[in-house]
């Protein structure tokens, strides 16, 4: 039996040149995968930011704009309203919340105030709340109503609660409102402040309510978050200078003098939300700012929105009585 070796040429192996050409062509197909699956990753997380971005952006609004619609609910009535007997004449508030009720006629200057710039300290009482000032920073506002106990903005408890759940503590009636109230002899006076503040670097919108507090003129408690990432908020009070309750125009807070706020009729909000995560977009996002003209560009890579609505103080409106 004849033994055949295999020839030299048969057994030769790859080249160098060929085995450069088969990684290179490996290269190019694992660096497409990735950069489709990094694509691919960053898309869905942007998609994911946004969606979130926009859920508490309504979140924030609808939450507001509740609270707005409230001011001056009750007995917080204002001298451009038609009071229990239709007449138009104000009279001057006992308490900044109750008349005596001896002309059935009421009127109050606490329903609604505003703050360009912010609060300088949220705590403090109604008295002595200051203003920080028109600038960069964000706008706020405090909304003050009445609810009885046969409200439908209560508890399980059957208590009216502030803006983070807790419950309000309730005011005495004078009895002659009592009576003009059907008997009833206590009522709740809720208050809430709403303003931007930055913790861990973080801007969320935060509110303070008076839920707890046994006298309403004490300082209210300490403010909780109620949105993450809003960073700026913008008011704009629709005021009726006529005492025909419609409005004559809109004015930022630091226009408005201390008997104006009686003519607030509508509160334009707008708010800045901004997405959780940084470097969803490949460049920094230029977005139009709350007056509807100015370009912002920010230093950093995340998503924004712009969030305007705006909202009737119904005890004010055409109508209300």
């Amino acid at each position: 039996m004849k033994i055949r070796f295999a020839n030299r040429r048969s057994i030769q192996g790859r080249s160098i040149v060929e085995l450069m050409i088969a990684v290179t062509i490996g290269m190019v197909i694992l660096i497409s995968i990735s950069s489709l699956f990094y694509a691919n990753k960053n898309t869905f997380r942007a998609t994911d930011d946004k969606s979130r971005l926009d859920e508490e952006g309504r979140l924030a609004l609808n939450f507001l704009s509740f609270h707005v619609r409230m001011a001056g609910y009750g007995t917080l009535l204002s001298s451009i309203e038609k009071s229990e007997d239709d007449s138009t004449v104000p009279v001057k508030v006992q308490a900044a919340v109750y008349t005596s009720f001896a002309d059935n006629k009421g009127a109050s200057t606490d329903a609604i105030r505003g703050c360009a710039g912010g609060f300088v300290d949220s705590s403090k009482t109604l008295a002595d709340l200051t203003c920080t000032g028109p600038g960069s920073t964000p706008d706020a506002f405090l909304v003050r109503y009445v609810v009885d106990q046969f409200s439908d903005n209560t508890t399980t408890a059957g208590v009216p609660t502030d803006c983070l759940g807790a419950a309000v503590l309730p005011t005495a009636i004078p009895p002659d409102a009592a009576k003009k109230k059907g008997g009833i002899l206590q009522e709740y006076i809720v208050e809430n402040r709403f303003y931007i503040k930055t913790t861990n670097g973080v801007p969320e919108l935060y509110c303070r309510g008076n839920g707890g507090l046994a006298n309403p003129t004490d300082a209210l408690n300490e403010g909780q978050p109620i949105a993450e990432n809003v960073e700026n908020m913008q008011l704009s009070y629709g005021v009726s200078f006529n005492g025909t309750q419609t409005i004559d125009r809109y004015l930022t807070a630091d226009k408005l003098a201390a008997a104006d706020w009686q003519r607030v009729i509508a509160v334009r909000v707008c708010l800045v939300v901004r997405s959780a995560s940084n470097n969803v977009v490949t460049a920094a996002q230029t977005y139009v700012g709350c007056d509807g003209t100015t370009k912002i560009t920010p230093n950093d890579k995340r998503l924004r929105s712009v969030f305007n609505t705006t909202v009737t103080i119904r005890s004010r409106a055409v109508g209300a009585a």
